[in-house]
């Protein structure tokens, strides 16, 4: 299984690995988002508040017996206004040209609490229309609400009381004017009459009174229980899609889309993974990473490049492998992995190169029977291999004779797979086999085998069964768990195995911290053949600001501080503190330093050295030719050695006054 770390860094080598997809998603929505929005109207947002149980204009309370009943019939108001009772005269007076559904879909109702106050909101692309809406549906609300049906009543009978009160008043002066004039009156007649009318205007007034009581009685003041507390305005309507809002939601759409992604995918990814300090995966010893190396400088890149880092790595797991075998080379290696195209043959080819470098004589062996192409790496025919010899039964030596193959590298011999169409099964499980390597790792240190992937067969098996160790191969960008656990129980149907470890192969070094470099590796500032270059043409003529050696007048060669750092084995800086001391010379031609070749020979022939005897026998007299010398009269060690101080001082101290010890005189 995966070695186990901490949530954040797990989700930080997501984030890592996926930020193309991050950065893609977030762009995508942010684009989608700006060119929705761009071809969008504003929708314009108009509110009109309607009031409910109070008459402001004549400042009489409500009728309504509780606060709790105002807000049950408020309730039942903001339903009935999305009737088409209400809504279809709204349509047809305004010219809407859509259903009530429509209507109800760009309108919404809003009960403020703890105020008797019911908010319609009208959302629509003409900011003139959404207020006029808004207004209209209000205005038909409170034609058409009970309330408003009794207010018009009751303006009925408050002018019919006016007129009534009138006439009261005018029958009031009558009666007045009566009894004045039945005052002056002389005639029985007249009198007569006159208390007459007196007796029926007495009678119409006081029916009227009764009729004004009964009718004041009855009213009820229950005006303006519905009112519009503030109309919508056209300035005053909110704008929800004038801002960049939508896309920056849209890109925020994205990000949680492609982090959902991800982490779909780490859960569902299967595939192992290099990670630095990473030590067991499923109880196999991980040897490391293999680098993934650019095509131009396949397959035997520890040969086209042997300075970087992935030439670097494969020396580092031909080091782990011997301390795997116990501090010993292994003699016999089965190099396997799961399926073709993990760098099995790669891997094999260039850590034989390993091998043969360090100074082991080595013999790669293509194990592959099936469709082996080991040979095609070393550019050598594939007449007579593994397959001819082990299906042969003729002597192995005179066949091992004819198929043994020379590689063209030091200490590297090749045995080509051949091209026998008998069981590859067969002939790696038969005895003739074993007898073949016992013949082999008498003649070579190290056997280095290529087998065929697990997926294709038991081969590997068989050929693990003969080694003393196997090495598995894993691609970092598609081997699976499963793929290693197939690979392991296939490896563990033989009869005795040995796995060494596991190496990730393809991982990209320069983001690891510990492989981005070689360790303890000198860097040379000028590669050994720009040097040999500069050597054949020191000579020739030409712009003197990126050679470094160059020959004077005399035909004597120069060295720039860089190349003379390199040929005495030093630093630039070591060489600079040299010349001011005055212990090597140096000319100065224009814009830069020169050091004489023959001014770096003299400086060898100083060198103070130790003279040494090294006798294998004792002499007869008991004395070696050293110690002979000194008795004779030669000065001893010592005395040499202060001698050779003595000069180099000497030498140091030849400067003239005011001059610096080194400089041109």
């Amino acid at each position: 299984m995966k070695q186990a770390s901490s949530p954040i860094a797990a989700i930080l080598k997501l984030l890592v690995r996926w930020w193309w997809l991050v950065a893609l998603s977030v762009a995508l929505g942010v684009g989608v988002g700006f060119l929705v929005r761009t071809n969008q109207p504003n929708i314009y947002v108009a509110t009109t508040r309607v009031l409910f149980g109070q008459n402001l204009a004549g400042g009489s309370t409500t009728s309504v017996s509780s606060l709790q009943e105002l807000r049950d019939l408020i309730t039942i108001y903001s339903g009935l206004v999305r009737l088409p009772t209400i809504l279809q005269p709204v349509i047809d007076d305004l010219g809407l040209g859509i259903n009530v559904d429509q209507l109800n879909y760009m309108m919404s109702i809003n009960v403020i609490s703890d105020l008797p106050i019911l908010e319609i909101k009208i959302a629509d692309t003409q900011q003139g229309r959404a207020a006029d809406i808004a207004n209209r549906i209000a205005q038909e609300l409170i034609r058409q609400s009970p309330t408003e049906q009794v207010s018009q009543e009751t303006t009925f009978k408050r002018e019919q009381l006016a007129n009534i009160q009138k006439q009261i008043e005018e029958l009031q002066k009558q009666y007045d004017a009566n009894i004045a004039q039945g005052g002056t009156l002389t005639s029985a007649f007249e009198i007569a009459q006159n208390l007459q009318e007196r007796a029926a205007l007495l009678e119409n007034l006081q029916q009227l009174r009764t009729t004004y009581a009964e009718m004041s009685a009855g009213l009820a003041d229950r005006v303006q229980f519905l009112r519009i507390f503030e109309f919508a305005r056209p300035e005053n309507t909110a704008v929800i899609t004038s801002s960049m809002i939508s896309v920056i939601l849209a890109g925020a759409g994205g990000l949680v889309l492609s982090l959902t992604t991800i982490v779909l995918l780490a859960y569902f990814d299967d595939r192992l993974t290099w990670q630095e300090g990473q030590e067991i995966v499923d109880g196999v010893k991980v040897l490391g990473p293999l680098g993934k190396v650019p095509k131009q400088h396949l397959p035997l890149y520890l040969i086209t490049i042997p300075q970087a880092v992935e030439s670097e790595v494969m020396r580092q797991l031909r080091a782990k492998l011997v301390l795997a075998a116990g501090g010993v080379v292994p003699r016999v290696l089965t190099v396997t992995s799961y399926d073709s195209g993990d760098g099995k043959t790669v891997t094999s080819s260039n850590l034989a190169l390993a091998f043969a470098q360090a100074g082991q004589r080595t013999l790669l062996i293509d194990g592959d029977l099936r469709k082996g192409n080991l040979h095609e790496i070393f550019h050598l025919p594939n007449v007579m291999g593994l397959s001819d010899v082990l299906a042969s039964h003729d002597d192995l030596a005179a066949l091992l004779s004819r198929a043994l193959l020379e590689s063209g590298y030091d200490h590297l011999t090749i045995l080509t797979s051949g091209r026998s169409t008998a069981d590859a099964a067969a002939l790696l499980s038969g005895p003739r086999f074993c007898q073949l390597i016992d013949l082999l790792k008498s003649q070579f240190d190290v056997l280095i085998m290529d087998s065929v992937p697990t997926v294709g067969g038991p081969d590997s098996a068989f050929m693990a069964e003969v080694s003393e160790g196997v090495l598995i191969i894993a691609d970092s960008r598609r081997t699976t768990g499963k793929a290693l656990q197939r690979t392991l129980h296939a490896l563990q149907q033989a009869r005795r195995v040995n796995i060494y470890g596991i190496a990730f192969n393809r991982v990209y070094l320069q983001v690891s911290s510990t492989y981005n470099r070689p360790y303890y590796r000198r860097t040379i500032g000028i590669s050994p053949e720009r040097m040999n270059r500069e050597l054949r043409n020191a000579g020739k003529r030409g712009l003197n600001l990126n050679r470094h050696i160059l020959t004077d007048h005399s035909g004597e060669r120069l060295y720039s501080m860089k190349a003379a750092a390199i040929q005495l084995g030093i630093s630039e800086d070591t060489l600079k503190d040299w010349i001011k001391v005055g212990y090597i010379s140096a000319v100065r031609r224009w814009p830069r330093q020169w050091v004489r070749e023959s001014d770096m020979q003299s400086l060898l022939e100083r060198l103070p050295r130790r003279l040494v005897a090294f006798a294998v026998e004792q002499p007869s007299n008991g004395v070696y030719p050293e110690a002979a010398a000194a008795v004779d009269g030669d000065p001893s060690l010592p005395s040499r050695l202060r001698d050779q101080r003595n000069a180099l001082l000497e030498f140091v101290g030849e400067a003239k006054p005011g001059e610096e010890p080194g400089e041109t005189r």
